[in-house]
């Protein structure tokens, strides 16, 4: 009575590599799913640090709106603007409607992080405007 039985002992080595072989296909699974949480991460990382670069570069900003700023079809909208520490403040009375297109356009095409942005009709040729961009 004192002595195994090798049925025994065989049974509970093969009930012991079943319970094995399932927990390694759990923790397979789980690998497989902190890999794929690793990569969309690391796409997230890439893709975070390129939208820096394109907005967090405030030379480039500041300088590319200048130059939208100083175009010829803007002039006439007497546009009146004031650099901020943080952005930079575009303010007209009275702009008509085809340099409002014309900036717009070239904001919104642009990657201009738009703070601020309140136009209001005065009549059928003319709005009003108020535009922030931060940087």
């Amino acid at each position: 009575m004192n002595r195994l039985n090798p049925l025994h002992i065989v049974i509970f080595l093969v009930v012991v590599i079943f319970f094995l072989f399932f927990k390694l296909s759990v923790v397979k699974d789980e690998f497989k799913e902190a890999k794929a949480a690793y990569n969309k991460s690391e796409l997230i990382a890439k893709e975070l640090q390129s939208y820096k670069k394109l907005y967090g570069d405030k030379k480039r900003i500041e300088r590319s709106l200048r130059k939208i700023l100083a175009q010829r079809s803007l002039k006439s909208a007497k546009l009146k603007t004031t650099k901020k520490r943080d952005g930079m403040l575009i303010i007209s009375d009275s702009i008509d409607l085809y340099a409002l297109n014309s900036l717009m356009s070239k904001i919104f095409n642009g990657a201009y992080p738009v703070k601020i942005l309140k136009i209001k009709k005065v009549d059928d040729r003319h709005a009003k405007l108020k535009m922030e961009i931060s940087w």
